[in-house]
Parts: structure tokens; sequence; C-alpha cells
């Protein structure tokens, strides 16, 4: 919305003038006097500053919208969770890995505790405290997982298939 709104007033500010004032100009010849040229030129760049960056968030947010990146991605070698950073995943390999499950978060204060995905691991010692999205209760990962497109519960029961798929593979790693 804020990208929509920025071209919408660089169009007005740069052109229409239909909320901003127009540029001032000599009444009797009906041209641009001197300090409207000014006001003109000013308009003009704030009109190319605000389409810029309303433009930049519009792209910004439509490829946000139609190109989502998971949060968490089930693997070979474990769990891939997007919570180290804004693009880095924290790495929790499947030997490390106790139990999956979903809950509510009973430490909400909201009326519908939200949503969340819980991964205990044997030591949360070897992984950073500071996450986003997630946080550590003793060895349980707290992921928040109300925003999801998938439910946790599924994608729990998913995750604790494959850890039972790895944990029941024959000597030797290839199944």
């Amino acid at each position: 919305m804020a990208g929509v709104l920025l071209v919408l007033a660089a169009i007005d500010v740069a052109g229409t003038h239909t909320v901003s004032g127009q540029p001032e100009t000599d009444t009797s010849t009906g041209l641009l006097t001197g300090r409207g040229q000014n006001q003109r030129r000013s308009g003009l760049m704030w009109g190319a500053a605000l389409g810029t960056t309303g433009a930049v968030l519009l792209v910004g947010s439509v490829t946000s919208l139609l190109w989502r990146r998971p949060v968490l991605e089930v693997g070979d070698a474990g769990l891939r969770l997007r919570i180290a950073g804004p693009h880095r995943f924290l790495d929790v390999p499947w030997d490390e890995i106790t139990w999956v499950h979903s809950a509510a978060d009973g430490d909400s204060d909201e009326v519908v505790p939200p949503r969340v995905l819980l991964v205990h691991v044997r030591s949360s010692v070897r992984y950073p405290s500071a996450l986003w999205g997630a946080t550590w209760d003793g060895n349980t990962l707290v992921v928040d997982a109300d925003s999801w497109n998938r439910r946790p519960e599924d994608v729990a029961a998913q995750v604790d298939l494959a850890l039972d798929a790895w944990r029941t593979r024959p000597p030797g790693g290839e199944d």
C-alpha cells in the first residue's frame, strides 16, 4: 500500500497537481514565474524520488508475494530452518533431534495462542541463541508457525516421518 501511495503522490507532485498546488504563474501571460519554475523543478525532483521509492516498494512487495521462500526444509541430513537471519538457514542434523511436535504457545498473552513447531534437540548449546521467529526453551526450539500456509500439525507429522525413516535406515546410511 505504501508503494501505491508513493507512486500516486509522485504523479500528483510531478504533474497532475490535484492535491498539491500548481506552480506559480503570471496571471497576465499564463507563463511560469521565476518562483513557479523553482516550484516546478522541486516538484519534479520530489516526484522522481517518491516515484522511485514507490516503484521499488511495489516491485519488492509483489516479488515477495509471488516468490515465497520456505521457512523449513526437510532434507536427507536433517532440518533446515530459515530462522538464523533473513536469508540464513539453521541446520539441525537428524542425530541431534529427539522429537518434533506442534502446539499452541501457552506463554502468549493473546486470546487465541499462536501455533508453534517444537523441535527438541540433545543440546541447544551449539546453536545460536538469537533467532528470527524462534526462541529456545531449554533444549526445545520453539518456532512461530502461526503464519505458515500449512498447519504446524501436518508439518510436525511430516518431519516425524522423516526422522523415523532416518532412524530406521540400514547401516551404512543407504536405503
